[in-house]
């Protein structure tokens, strides 16, 4: 029995991912290049959705391609231990915390903005162009 195969079309309907997106990681390394049909189709197998797949999820989880490349790599080594991939998911937690903390920090600024939008509209009259945002001392750098 041939083991399936399926072209590109069929792959980005069973992921939910555009085709242009495949020829791309091939592009960059992130896929190797698939077999080719005589006709020049390229035909994906198991072992090719399955890497798709974890590309997917470690999308999902919020890791770039960079580093999704990286584990890929290590997995192809049969390096990629549990202690590596430990060390990978801390890292993403971290710069995740830093995130946070920037937008936190964004929403405090854009909230005291607002308060000051909402005092302002008190005293203003609806066609009085508002110059919040050009105030320098209004804005933090």
């Amino acid at each position: 029995m041939t083991p399936r195969t399926w072209h590109i079309k069929e792959v980005a309907k069973e992921l939910g991912i555009h085709p242009q997106t495949l020829y791309y990681y091939e592009r960059i390394g992130l896929l190797p290049s698939p077999h080719r049909t005589p006709r020049g189709y390229r035909e994906f197998t198991e072992v090719d959705m399955r890497r798709l797949q974890f590309i997917q999820r470690a999308k999902v989880l919020g890791f770039r391609l960079k580093e999704i490349r990286q584990m890929l790599d290590l997995r192809e080594q049969r390096t990629l231990t549990c202690v590596a991939v430990y060390e990978q998911l801390q890292q993403k937690i971290a710069a995740i915390e830093a995130q946070m903390m920037q937008l936190q920090a964004l929403k405090s600024e854009l909230e005291s903005l607002l308060q000051e939008c909402r005092s302002r509209l008190r005293e203003a009259t609806t066609d009085q162009a508002c110059t919040l945002l050009e105030d320098s001392e209004e804005l933090t750098p």
